[in-house]
């Protein structure tokens, strides 16, 4: 499981809170320090363990960023430690250590912002595997239809799949009526299906169609 840190001015801590849930619906195990911290730990020595032990660091740069005691020594400490460094950028540029990193605009769609995130990262070869895992399984877990066709949008982005991958979105589709029941969702696993025919069980492909007509 991809371990990120999200480093944030406690002003956003709403903000970094959404950013986590999203992050987690993708299979990332996401370190906030503000919340994921016991009022009775030591907690300096807590944000120094997840720092060394995290993949990512996603600094939120909003107006406040650069005012916390913290932030700013968080960041050198994960350039100092070679982490992966994706700033998400909501009113502030990336600056100093940072500077050289080209930062994500942070979107009011904050899910479909975490997917880019998610996206960015699948297409580092050392993080393809553990982010797309992540990815399917959201899309495979979709709980309505708004939510299937969204993430059926995005889903592209991170092909090619493995055929382990596609039998697998194929054979969780015929299981959600979200996915085999919405148009756009049931597009994307048909093309994925079209495209990549000979990789994918023949009575995965027949469980699916026989659902999507059975819906109507």
């Amino acid at each position: 499981m991809l371990k990120v840190f999200v480093s944030y001015h406690h002003n956003a801590r709403k903000t970094a809170g959404r950013v986590k849930d999203s992050l987690t619906v993708l299979g990332m195990d996401v370190f906030l320090a503000h919340e994921d911290l016991e009022p009775s730990s030591e907690w300096q020595q807590d944000i120094l363990r997840a720092l060394k032990k995290c993949d990512v660091f996603i600094p939120l740069l909003t107006r406040s960023f650069h005012s916390s005691l913290w932030t700013d020594q968080e960041t050198g400490i994960a350039v100092a430690r070679g982490k992966v460094i994706l700033p998400l950028r909501f009113s502030v540029l990336p600056y100093g250590f940072i500077g050289k990193f080209q930062a994500l605009k942070a979107q009011k769609d904050l899910q479909g912002t975490c997917w880019k995130i998610a996206a960015n990262l699948a297409s580092k070869p050392a993080f393809k595997e553990a982010v797309t895992e992540g990815v399917i399984t959201a899309f495979l877990q979709s709980s309505n239809f708004e939510e299937s066709a969204r993430r059926a949008k995005v889903l592209p982005k991170f092909e090619p799949f493995s055929a382990a991958d596609l039998n697998r979105i194929v054979q969780g589709s015929a299981k959600n009526s979200q996915i085999f029941g919405g148009w756009a969702a049931r597009d994307c696993v048909r093309k994925l299906i079209r495209e990549n025919s000979q990789k994918i069980r023949r009575v995965f492909i027949r469980k699916f169609e026989e659902r999507v007509r059975s819906w109507g």
